[in-house]
Order: structure tokens, then C-alpha cells, then sequence
């Protein structure tokens, strides 16, 4: 099995938001080819002659550091936000806006792919029982309206990853498999899959599906993108994958790649996707993270 790795850009958010910074960081001291962009670091409804700009420099320093733009990610901020699921109608019309100049910004940056997890429930239709096949087909028109802007702008695919909360639609294996399939039927582009090695601990995750094993083995062959974080089992905190991290942590990565590669897996994306309290020291954290680029190219 092939293995890329690269970086998820959440650690530079609000720290780092220079392209020349960053891109040092990913090019020069970690060597990495592959990068996901996040709208931390650009918020896509940003007027357009800022955004043209941070664009410019994101590939002057994708030019200069020599990696590329894999695709864009949703991120932190706009991930708070219901979006595609939103119990209003015109608010899910807005998160199509949404949609739309994410990926104009995917398209400035020369990334092929866009996406996220883009669709939360509220609590009170969540909880409705007579509304779940709702949300569930609401969920894949969302994704396959998404799939259509993103097509207008010569994206390849979109990106569906599912979390640990049941608000967003994709917490059991079976449904997951269940919906990647729906959408794909209608799609305009290939929608993706996108794992997330810590996303099996939610409260209501019962049996297979709060067993990491059980989501590689059923569902990595159609994973092509992995998010990596290390956690304890219980919380989906996105560790660095430090000595300290690892030493506590149950993400073993060489077990998880014996995994992909049994199961039939030929190529994937690795992006660690690591959160830091934004009050933590930068220094510590950049060590942190060269534990964790480290960690990872030994697993290799």
C-alpha cells in the first residue's frame, strides 16, 4: 500500500496565518509534499480581492517549499455552524453560498477536492423519530448540491468525513456505508470518503461501531483520505502524536497501516489533523509536532 503523507493546517490557525510561515514549516523542517488547507486560515466568504491575494501567496509558497494543495477542509470555525442540516430551509440555502466560495477558494489554490463534515442536526429534530429518513436524505441532497458547485469549478471530488456525533448523520458504520453509497449515485464528482482514526468514541456508539478495527476493516477500502490524531478512547481531543501523546494514547499508526493494507487498501492520504489550546506555547508546540511528523515516517 502507498502511503502519502502530509499535513493538516488546523495547528497553524490563528498562529501562523503567513503562507511563507507555514509553508516553511511543512516544506523545509518536516519535508512534507502534501498539504490540507483549512478555511481557518481563509475564511471563504472573505471579499474577493483579499482572498485573491492570500491565494497568491499560498502558491508562491507551495512554488517555493514544493508541496501542493491536496484539497481544502472546513475547519474549526465553520464546522460549528448546522449548514447543509440546518432546520431552516433559507439557512441551508446559505450554506450553498457557502459551498460555492469554498470552492472557488479550492480552485484558486490548484486543489483537486473540497469538503468536510458540512451537515449538523438540531437536538430537536435529531431526537424526533419521525424525522430521521429526513435528515438522512437531506443529508445526501446536501452533499450531492455541494458536489454540483464544486464540479463548476473543476474540483474532482468532494469530501464527506463522518464524526462522532450523531447530529451529523454518520456515527454507525452501516449508515456511513449506507449514505457514501446514496450519494454517489447521483454525484456529479466522486464524494470520498474521509476517515478520521479517533472518531469511534461517541457516547452512542455501541459494538462494531465503537471499535476503531471494525471501521478500517469495513470501511477503509473506500477511504482514501485519513485524518490521524492520537486520543484515549474516549474523547475525540486530536493529540499530537508526541512520545508523551503516544505513551498514553491508544492510536497505534503501524497497526493501523497493517490494517488498510490487509484489508486491500493500494493508496492513501495521511493528514494529521492536531488541535492545540491556542494559549499553548509555540515553541512546545512545534516540537510537539515534530514528534508527530517523525512518529508517523517511522510507521512508514
Amino acid at each position: 500500500m502507498k502511503v502519502h503523507l502530509g499535513m493538516n493546517m488546523l495547528y497553524a490557525a490563528k498562529r501562523w496565518p503567513e503562507p511563507d510561515a507555514w509553508g516553511q514549516q511543512i516544506g523545509e523542517r518536516w519535508g512534507l509534499k502534501h498539504v490540507q488547507f483549512v478555511y481557518d486560515l481563509l475564511d471563504p466568504r472573505t471579499i474577493k480581492p483579499a482572498r485573491d491575494m492570500y491565494c497568491a501567496e499560498v502558491n508562491k509558497a507551495a512554488a517555493k517549499y514544493g508541496f501542493s494543495i491536496h484539497n481544502c477542509f472546513i475547519g474549526v470555525a465553520a464546522y460549528t455552524y448546522n449548514y447543509l442540516l440546518h432546520p431552516f430551509k433559507d439557512m441551508r440555502d446559505d450554506a450553498l453560498d457557502w459551498c460555492d466560495k469554498a470552492s472557488a477558494i479550492s480552485a484558486l489554490l490548484n486543489s483537486k477536492g473540497v469538503g468536510g463534515p458540512i451537515a449538523a442536526a438540531s437536538w430537536r429534530d435529531y431526537q424526533e423519530p419521525g424525522k430521521r429518513q429526513l435528515l438522512l436524505d437531506t443529508t445526501v441532497e446536501g452533499f450531492q448540491a455541494f458536489a454540483r458547485i464544486a464540479a463548476k469549478y473543476g474540483q474532482e471530488f468532494l469530501i464527506w468525513e463522518p464524526t462522532p456525533v450523531g447530529r451529523e448523520m454518520g456515527i454507525s458504520i452501516d449508515v456511513v456505508r449506507d449514505l457514501y453509497e446514496r450519494m454517489n449515485r447521483g454525484a456529479v464528482i466522486p464524494i470520498r470518503l474521509q476517515l478520521d482514526v479517533g472518531h469511534w468514541c461517541s457516547y452512542e456508539q455501541k459494538g462494531k461501531d465503537g471499535d476503531l478495527d471494525c471501521w478500517l476493516r469495513e470501511l477503509g477500502p473506500i477511504s482514501p483520505i485519513f485524518h490521524l490524531q492520537q486520543m484515549d478512547g474516549k474523547n475525540d481531543v486530536h493529540w499530537s502524536f508526541s512520545k508523551k501523546n503516544n505513551a498514553r494514547g491508544v492510536i497505534k499508526m503501524d497497526k493501523v497501516l497493517e490494517t488498510l493494507d490487509s484489508v486491500g487498501c493500494k493508496e492513501v492520504y495521511w493528514f494529521p489533523e492536531i488541535g492545540f489550546a491556542y494559549e499553548r506555547d509555540e515553541e512546545a508546540l512545534l516540537v510537539e509536532m515534530d514528534e508527530t511528523v517523525e512518529y508517523l515516517k517511522s510507521c512508514l
